[in-house]
């Protein structure tokens, strides 16, 4: 579901919901200047047309191109994870990326009280720098989930929503039980 679609239901679904105000393409382009990295182009039409940084349904904290959102920024994942060595292994693919290449997209994993997040892994050529998605774990400083994009995201996270109990993190929409995910991102 691209970022449009999942802005006007959400809007239908929770229409009390707060966001943040959102940003311009100046305010985009400043940050991506500083950041030195370019973000999705989807990602720049959600806190542009959505929210500059959202505690999505208290579960998913989204960070912002704005030190003023809700989330803080989105930063280099050094930031929440200082002790990231340089090589960090994506499990699914037994691959490498350098940490630098991480860009946190969610601030924590704010159900489990801990710095499992979600990062943009930002590799050269990708088309719109619509870049994959990984989980990565505090404790294992491994990515041990991937994701095509963060529309792929947005969709998994709509998907498994029910207005009616507590909001799903996407994490724990492939691993059900707190043993699963306990597993997968231990060492």
């Amino acid at each position: 579901m691209d970022v449009r679609e999942f802005a006007n239901r959400f809007q239908k679904r929770y229409p009390d919901v707060d966001r943040y105000e959102v940003a311009d393409h100046q305010d985009i382009s400043e940050f991506e200047g500083r950041l030195g990295m370019k973000l999705p182009q989807s990602f720049c039409t959600f806190v542009s047309e959505f929210s500059n940084g959202i505690f999505l349904l208290d579960c998913e904290p989204i960070g912002g191109v704005s030190e003023k959102s809700p989330c803080g920024t989105v930063s280099k994942s050094k930031v929440i994870l200082p002790d990231l060595p340089d090589k960090i292994h994506i499990r699914e693919t037994d691959e490498f990326i350098a940490s630098h290449r991480l860009i946190s997209l969610t601030m924590f994993d704010a159900v489990a009280n801990s710095n499992d997040h979600w990062v943009f892994i930002c590799e050269d050529g990708t088309p719109n720098n619509e870049y994959r998605l990984g989980f990565i774990s505090q404790s294992s400083k491994a990515i041990v989930k991937t994701l095509s994009s963060f529309e792929d995201w947005l969709t998994i996270f709509w998907d498994h929503d029910n207005e009616d109990e507590q909001a799903v993190p996407v994490f724990n929409t492939f691993y059900s039980t707190l043993d699963d995910r306990l597993e997968i991102l231990s060492d």
